[in-house]
């Protein structure tokens, strides 16, 4: 998000034209793909696929520091991948609204008053900007829920996701089932909720409204 009100900002044709370029291909590339692509890379040029969330002396090892270590150099992956795409989305749209709200006329009143730089960009268009892209969170987590069990798949995690298709397919474990679509479906609910908060907070016509 801060890079997407730098650019359009700043108005740089080499940064917008690179930050298109990469959200051309995060909405592009499906998050599978993308995942195959980096294990084929990792494995030729480093010979580690990067699967799993644990190296093999430390899968079954008790927990401690070094365990929690390791498990930060193969959770990097995973969060990625399935952000690689919201994150492009929100660049794109951030820097297009961006660029949109930069022009308008309440942002050359406030410029003329004597208001620049960051204050002004973070006080008036980036607020107006932010709220489509708070709007959009619970539509990303229910995408990344969507492909989480394919990553979880390819990449040989253990999530939510993996034991959701276990269940249903090769134990036909319903109760297992149904507690993971009921977690899954309340961490969208809730995040939905936190959501309309936020924006109420960003928006001064969304929290009027809601108090009257």
């Amino acid at each position: 998000i801060p890079v997407g009100i730098i650019s359009a900002a700043t108005n740089n044709p080499y940064l917008n034209n690179g930050l298109k370029l990469v959200s051309y291909l995060g909405l592009a590339i499906p998050n599978f793909l993308l995942a195959l692509m980096i294990m084929l890379f990792s494995t030729i040029y480093f010979g580690d696929t990067l699967t799993g969330l644990f190296s093999k002396e430390y899968r079954d090892a008790a927990w401690d520091m070094d365990k929690f270590v390791d498990l930060l150099k193969h959770a990097w992956l995973p969060i990625f991948i399935l952000g690689w795409s919201a994150t492009a989305f929100a660049l794109q749209t951030v820097r297009a609204l961006m660029s949109d709200e930069i022009g308008k006329l309440y942002v050359t009143a406030a410029a003329a008053r004597g208001v620049y730089g960051r204050k002004l960009l973070w006080r008036y268009p980036a607020r107006h900007a932010l709220a489509p892209i708070v709007n959009s969170l619970g539509f990303d987590l229910n995408r990344v829920f969507n492909e989480l069990p394919i990553v979880a798949l390819i990449l040989t995690l253990t999530d939510a996701g993996a034991l959701l298709i276990e269940a249903l397919a090769r134990s036909n474990d319903q109760q297992l089932a149904g507690a993971i679509i009921f977690l899954l479906t309340g961490s969208i609910v809730a995040l939905n909720f936190f959501t309309d908060v936020l924006l109420a907070i960003l928006d001064p016509r969304i929290r009027k409204s809601i108090l009257n």
